[in-house]
């Protein structure tokens, strides 16, 4: 009995996905939870990617995806910011960090919505998302 060979996959996905992965073309429904997980921060913070991800968690990797790097993206932004204000009182320059961490923060925001909206897969830089949640 001979095996056949796996067919090579005719998707090219970003580097850092296995094929399979992605599970296929997006709906409208998964970009639009993946949208509400990126455009909530600039209202409730981290609220609308936690519930993002933990609704739609076992549904949708697409949106799984998302809401995790919105997420990661408010926490670590959180936590940038946090410090540095409290660092403010010794040194005023940690005020610019923590409006610089806010600033990029949203920018992101921004772009990943504008990608999300087109149904990409993209991963938002380590150094300004921490994974924190996996």
């Amino acid at each position: 009995m001979s095996r056949r060979p796996r067919p090579t996959p005719t998707v090219r996905l970003p580097d850092g996905y296995a094929a399979g992965a992605h599970g296929g073309p997006t709906t409208p429904d998964e970009r639009q939870w993946a949208l509400t997980a990126y455009i909530g921060q600039f209202l409730l913070w981290a609220l609308p990617p936690l519930y993002v991800y933990l609704t739609k968690k076992n549904r949708s990797a697409y949106a799984r995806h998302h809401g995790r790097q919105a997420l990661n993206l408010a926490i670590t932004t959180g936590i940038v910011f946090g410090i540095s204000v409290f660092l403010y009182q010794w040194a005023d320059f940690f005020l610019w960090i923590a409006a610089g961490s806010v600033t990029v923060s949203m920018g992101l925001v921004v772009y990943s919505a504008t990608r999300v909206n087109r149904g990409d897969w993209h991963r938002l830089p380590a150094l300004v998302a921490w994974p924190i949640i996996k």
